[in-house]
């Protein structure tokens, strides 16, 4: 699979995406006010970064509150060239979260959640099965979680892309103006909305 193509955020999307990071259901009016940009410079600035891959707005929910009490993290190893194939089965199990491919002690990983550990039990038995390659895995299971929110520290402005490190493109803009191209590309893409 290819690397997406980074892109470079200003200082408006910078700001934006931190304010849906604290309230996903605030209205555009009420994010524009907070931004002091007009609520429609907010939705098409969002519609641009939704389109672009860079967020999306969810509801997560809390599965502790839904009676799902089990909680795993599961590393597996796998016979060289089965990575892809192993993953196409576990995207589409519902109880998974996330999946992420590793460099270093396992090739995958996944979060697991369910109504108690012996569902795993009998769950983890087929699944190993059904998984191409499956050698072996290891299984972290949580007893209690203290943090559970899914947020990126962003800091605002054209500099935080060069700490961030994104960028668009091979060519190496100094930020300043890497920051100002940016800038004109949203906006002129803003213009056509």
């Amino acid at each position: 699979m290819a690397k997406p193509e980074l892109i470079e955020l200003d200082a408006l999307s910078h700001r934006l995406i931190a304010e849906l990071q604290r309230d996903g259901r605030a209205s555009f009016r009420e994010i524009g006010k907070r931004l002091k940009v007009s609520p429609g410079t907010v939705r098409a600035r969002y519609n641009q970064l939704r389109k672009a891959g860079i967020l999306e707005v969810i509801a997560v929910p809390n599965p502790w509150r839904m009676g799902l009490d089990f909680h795993a993290t599961v590393g597996l190893r796998l016979e060289p060239g089965s990575i892809e194939d192993a993953v196409a089965v576990l995207a589409r199990k519902r109880e998974v979260g996330w999946i992420g491919l590793l460099l270093t002690g396992y090739d995958v990983m996944f979060e697991v959640a369910m109504r108690d550990s012996h569902g795993f039990g009998e769950y983890k038995e087929s699944l190993w099965k059904e998984i191409p390659g499956f050698v072996n895995a290891e299984i972290f299971a949580m007893w209690d979680v203290r943090k559970f929110r899914y947020e990126i520290g962003l800091e605002a402005g054209p500099t935080a892309a060069k700490k961030t490190g994104l960028r668009r493109g091979p060519d190496r803009k100094s930020a300043k103006d890497a920051g100002r191209a940016s800038s004109r590309e949203l906006t002129s893409k803003k213009r056509v909305s």
